[in-house]
């Protein structure tokens, strides 16, 4: 993609979200000075739907009540231009109040008795057929276009068909695409509406495509994007039939909100990779689209009182570790710096300026990936869960995810879609964490890869079932994994343990004195099929620990593998039997972690692309320029810190040693960031490099031939 247009370029913005009250007095010269001073180049504003910032005159509006004779838009779009800033209009489609749902109540979502819904604003709204989003949001879209020289359209709420919809537009297409009703008197989220949810998503494209066909018609110029939740929110794609698999396709850049405080009292604080994990996945889904980390100065659970400074800031640092650019939206006042809570205001200058600053390196910045996650939507869609205790996909890639970033490894995720052995077999290790949902034509490529000397590690349920959610007698995979699935499967989340089958196993390096190890979660139970396989911890059945003198079984040793190693082909293959990943996010053993990590590089064969004596609470990416892979760009972000959640306070750290095995030899470097000296040689066909000190972020260009 050639980067003509803005928005293919370096995105630094700034979204407020106003409240009906900001546009009084609404100062567009200390908005746009705001936006000049921390180095933004784009700002998202209110257009309307919900509220209207502008006189507008279209059927059901709904004009700001404290809107006089502002010119809002008109003064801001002026002012931003000046400054070669751009303008994005939010419009937000997700619902009218009662008095224009009785103007048009043929225009909005019914359910199934044929009465209106309501969303939990209270407000009606529509369906991805409807007049109202669709006919009535492209003259919305031309009028606002028309009377503005605005540079683009954000939607936001665009996920507002939740559920199902039975008014007359959807039971007519319905019928005409599917030749039969809309199912009623069931569970939404059963296999009786797998049909409907997939028709949904259908239409939520068409939706999308038309708001963005209507953006285009001003020109290619003009971006459009839409709000887009992340990958593990499960719930949101069945609900609404929209995630970031439809995005790529229709969005001009890709964007999700990734806020480090989540609006749930009972989960304050997001892991603090989260952001950057985010952009990972975003670059994978579309590597050639700029990856957008949303995120805000103040949260979303407390909107008027900023997030933690010193968390706030790591957040950032690690999406600039992956290549991320950033949107910071904050939701009351005019302008971050013009609000009742002005102590991170600024915060996102020094991240900004670095990001222009050094512009022409990071513009085309995608993680070095010596480890992929292969993301099964179908897994997300059928086990996911936004709750943790019930999810049964996500937080095993989060387990994943810990165990890679803390010890160094470079990896990025391979969504199940364009999925090929092109794509995967310059991989060292492809993970399956809980896979439960894969094609056919998926396994094929993934036996394909290990016989030709890929390194596979795949856990519980991986394999267990095909892409619609179907459940298999057993492992497809289970050539691979040399053993066969019982159906049994135990609870092993008390009083549970592996016994060691084979202590020299690489697996097991640096775990000694022991004759087991712990277990936790679930279990299946596997009988081994190929003997050349080593069986290298095995089940033990649980051991009830009350009364203490009747803590004993009379055999510990079974026949069941919990963990299992071979080679198949030229490859060499790990599979857990028990829900190893997730434990090393929900419990973090160091039994899990140690092995696990362990597990990487025996399947790896040891050829991973960098070492370092960093402690795991710095972490290390590498990435490499899209058009030029001879570019990379090594950063380094700190965590070290006091236990507690929020961080309060980074404690530096000194002497950092990382090398760097690339097959390539070093031309040239250049230090973009850095808080002591740095050291850059070539030595042995390793590029090594000393960092005495580190605060909180240092950065090298590394240039090779």
């Amino acid at each position: 993609m050639a980067n003509t247009y803005w928005y293919n370029k370096q995105l630094r913005m700034v979204q407020t979200v106003l409240r009906e009250t900001d546009i009084i007095n609404y100062d567009a010269d200390k908005v746009v000075a705001y936006l000049d001073s921390v180095r933004a180049n784009c700002i998202i504003v209110n257009g309307g739907g919900v509220v209207d910032f502008f006189p507008n005159t279209l059927e059901l509006s709904n004009v700001n009540p404290f809107m006089t004779k502002e010119n809002m838009l008109g003064d801001l779009v002026k002012k931003a231009h000046e400054k070669d800033i751009k303008v994005m209009v939010r419009v937000d489609f997700r619902g009218v109040d009662k008095a224009r749902y009785e103007m048009k109540p043929h225009w909005f979502t019914l359910k199934e008795d044929l009465s209106p819904k309501l969303n939990p604003q209270g407000l009606y709204p529509p369906c991805y057929n409807s007049e109202y989003a669709n006919e009535h949001g492209v003259r919305y879209i031309k009028n606002i276009m028309t009377l503005y020289d605005i540079d683009g359209v954000w939607e936001n709420s665009v996920g507002f068909g939740v559920g199902p919809c039975y008014c007359m537009r959807c039971r007519k297409k319905y019928k005409k695409d599917l030749g039969k009703a809309i199912p009623k008197g069931t569970d939404y989220y059963s296999k009786d509406f797998d049909e409907y949810r997939v028709w949904k998503a259908k239409c939520a494209d068409d939706h999308l495509r038309l708001l963005r066909d209507s953006v285009k018609s001003f020109g290619e110029d003009k971006a459009f994007c839409a709000e887009i939740f992340g990958m593990f929110h499960a719930k949101g794609t069945k609900d609404t039939g929209i995630d970031l698999y439809n995005a790529k396709e229709h969005f001009d850049f890709l964007v999700s909100p990734t806020f480090l405080t989540v609006h749930n009292p009972k989960s304050n604080y997001d892991i603090l990779s989260y952001g950057a994990s985010s952009i990972r996945f975003m670059k994978a889904i579309h590597r050639d689209k700029q990856a957008v980390m949303l995120y805000g100065n103040n949260g979303t659970l407390w909107r008027y009182v900023k997030d933690p400074t010193v968390e706030s800031k790591i957040w950032l640092w690690e999406g600039v570790s992956v290549g991320a650019n950033f949107w910071n939206c904050m939701f009351n006042g005019q302008y971050p710096g013009g609000t009742y809570d002005n102590r991170n205001a600024y915060m996102e200058k020094e991240i900004y300026s670095y990001l222009e600053d050094n512009e022409a390196i990071l513009g085309n910045q995608i993680p070095a990936q010596d480890i992929g996650i292969y993301f099964s939507k179908a897994t997300r869609d059928y086990f996911g869960s936004d709750d943790e205790d019930k999810d049964g996909y996500g937080v095993y890639i989060k387990g994943v995810e810990r165990v890679l970033l803390e010890n160094h490894h470079q990896y990025s995720f391979i969504p199940d879609i364009d999925f090929t052995l092109e794509k995967i077999k310059s991989l060292k290790v492809l993970i399956l964490p809980n896979c439960a949902c894969i094609s056919n034509e998926h396994i094929e490529t993934i036996k394909s890869y290990v016989k030709e000397g890929g390194g596979l590690i795949a856990s519980y349920e991986t394999s267990l079932y095909d892409e619609r959610g179907n459940k298999r007698e057993d492992f497809a995979l289970g050539e691979l994994f040399g053993l066969s699935y019982t159906g049994i499967k135990k609870d092993t989340a008390m009083d549970s343990y592996q016994w060691i089958e084979d202590k020299n196993h690489p697996v097991l390096e640096g775990i000694t004195d022991t004759s087991l190890v712990i277990n936790g979660g679930n279990t299946l139970i596997c009988t081994k099929e190929n003997k050349d396989y080593t069986s290298v911890c095995s089940y033990i059945p649980q051991i009830y620990n009350q009364p203490p003198e009747k803590a004993w079984i009379r055999e510990m040793q079974t026949e069941f593998p919990t963990i299992i190693a071979g080679r198949y082909g030229k490859g060499r293959v790990i599979y857990f039997s028990n829900e190893q990943d997730k434990l090393c996010h929900t419990n973090g053993h160091e039994d899990y972690t140690t092995i696990y990590n362990n597990s990487i590089k025996w399947a790896g064969k040891g050829r991973l692309s960098i070492s370092s004596n960093a402690p795991e609470s710095v972490h290390v990416a590498l990435t490499n320029n899209n058009k030029n892979e001879g570019q990379y760009v090594l950063s380094l972000v700190n965590l070290t810190s006091a236990p507690r959640r929020p961080i309060k306070e980074i404690l530096p750290v000194y002497d950092l040693k990382i090398e760097l095995k690339l097959g390539k030899k070093l031309a040239d470097y250049k230090v973009l960031k850095s808080q002591g000296r740095i050291e850059v040689t070539y030595e042995d066909d390793i590029i090594k490099i000393f960092v005495e000190k580190l605060q909180d972020f240092t950065s090298i260009y590394i240039n090779t031939l």
